[in-house]
């Protein structure tokens, strides 16, 4: 079993009558491809909100890499590597991929106050940049405007936007959302290669099954705030729980 880098214990979470998290207890081990699915209103996106520190819980705690975290606001866990995207595209459209990538590279680095000196003086900075731009297939479009890439590609730089910040667990809310099906495959390909590098652990929200079951090593299910399944993508897709409350037709043999 490799490192825990995530342990939920014991997180309730409510909006009055409506639960979305209901004493959960899971962990999310390093190098584990995870995908969290179940219908709407399951609690998929406040889970990972109140993670992330968008939302406060009820009662519970969260361990991040060993240290409790529960009250934290988000920077502090951006800075010690728990990281998110959002279901809506969430890039600077106006400036180049290599500035938008540029930007959290220079606050990571502690050198915000740099950020209109030219990149030829901060060789370092601009070699990191390449880098995750090369993790991310975007090394080619460096010097493109933002908002002239396609969707699938600005969803790609929204990761490496994240990336920038060296995370050690990455929570990606429906990154295919609003994707044609090749753009699908394709930020499919690139995340799944991201994560077998082995440097960042991915959580996934997603709604495409196709997605989750060829991208996932774990699946979790949620409803109505509870986890009803939690294993293997052929387990679960076998569950019948699982079928009744949510995938219907999708895994009929």
């Amino acid at each position: 079993m490799g490192e825990i880098l995530l342990k939920v214990k014991d997180l309730n979470k409510a909006f009055g009558k409506v639960v979305t998290a209901r004493d959960l207890n899971f962990e999310i081990e390093a190098g584990v491809l995870t995908s969290i699915i179940g219908p709407n209103g399951a609690g998929k996106s406040t889970l990972i909100n109140v993670l992330t520190g968008l939302l406060p819980l009820d009662s519970g705690h969260i361990l991040f890499k060993g240290e409790d975290i529960t009250g934290l606001p988000t920077y502090q866990r951006v800075r010690r590597g728990l990281c998110r995207s959002f279901q809506v595209v969430n890039v600077f459209p106006e400036l180049s991929v290599f500035e938008n990538v540029e930007i959290p590279v220079l606050a990571q680095m502690k050198k915000a106050g740099h950020i209109f000196r030219p990149v030829v003086k901060e060789k370092a900075v601009a070699q990191q940049v390449m880098e995750i731009l090369e993790r991310t297939n975007l090394a080619g479009e460096a010097a493109v405007i933002a908002s002239a890439l396609s969707h699938g590609d600005q969803r790609l730089l929204e990761v490496g936007i994240a990336l920038a910040a060296k995370p050690s667990l990455l929570f990606l809310d429906e990154p295919t959302a609003g994707m044609n099906p090749v753009e699908r495959v394709d930020i499919l390909k690139h995340i799944r290669r991201i994560s077998a590098s082995g440097e960042t652990t991915f959580v996934i929200v997603e709604h495409d099954m196709d997605i989750v079951f060829s991208l996932s090593d774990r699946v979790m299910v949620l409803n109505r705030g509870d986890i009803i399944c939690d294993g293997g993508p052929d387990h679960v897709k076998g569950d019948k729980q699982v079928r009744e409350c949510y995938l219907g037709e999708e895994v009929v043999a």
